[in-house]
């Protein structure tokens, strides 16, 4: 199944569940309805594992896009770019808040499931949170920020800003027993869907 989103394209195995949740029918109906709603881009199963997908593809765009690679909102007001950023938040705030609507929106499915068909497909998806596996504390749980663009200069390399967004979508997510990796195409190691 190959799935595009931000003019890249995500092809996954076979034999996966894969779900583009932001434009799921329950999203769209249901959560939806909440003011601010945020959902993450796909969920997908991986060896019993929910995986959180969030894809920024800033290439060509970095210029305007430099402030949101600062965690915690730091260069929100000081970068110089032709992007209004007002009301606009750093990568590892929004990705944060995505995950934890997104979480709050598939218990809700879960919890809808016997009356709404578009519930009942994402079920598969919102029982990983509530197995047994999730409640003897296995990280049952993976949030992946695919970061595509050329943002590593002299003093900061790529990886040194894809681990600092990694370190704070961490720590922001402290209160869910999960694993983040922060990627992009040149890291990306191909477990779970390639990019073409």
């Amino acid at each position: 199944m190959i799935i595009e989103e931000s003019g890249l394209h995500f092809r996954f195995w076979e034999d996966s569940f894969v779900k583009k949740y932001d434009d799921s029918n329950f999203y769209r109906n249901y959560v939806n309805q909440l003011p601010e709603a945020k959902g993450v881009d796909f969920i997908s199963m991986e060896d019993g594992r929910l995986v959180l997908t969030e894809i920024k593809n800033c290439k060509g765009h970095e210029a305007d896009n430099n402030w949101r690679i600062f965690p915690d909102n730091k260069k929100v007001t000081t970068s110089k770019t032709s992007v209004n950023t007002t009301g606009r938040e750093s990568l590892d705030i929004e990705v944060s808040k995505k995950i934890a609507l997104t979480i709050g929106g598939l218990i809700g499915a879960y919890t809808k499931s016997a009356g709404s068909s578009s519930a009942e497909e994402l079920t598969k998806y919102a029982e990983v949170l509530v197995s047994p596996a999730a409640k003897a504390g296995n990280k049952q749980i993976l949030v992946i920020l695919f970061l595509e663009g050329d943002f590593g200069c002299e003093t900061r390399r790529k990886t040194t800003i894809m681990m600092e967004l990694q370190r704070s979508i961490k720590k922001k997510l402290s209160w869910l027993n999960c694993l983040v990796s922060v990627v992009d195409s040149a890291t990306y190691q191909n477990k779970i869907f390639s990019v073409e």
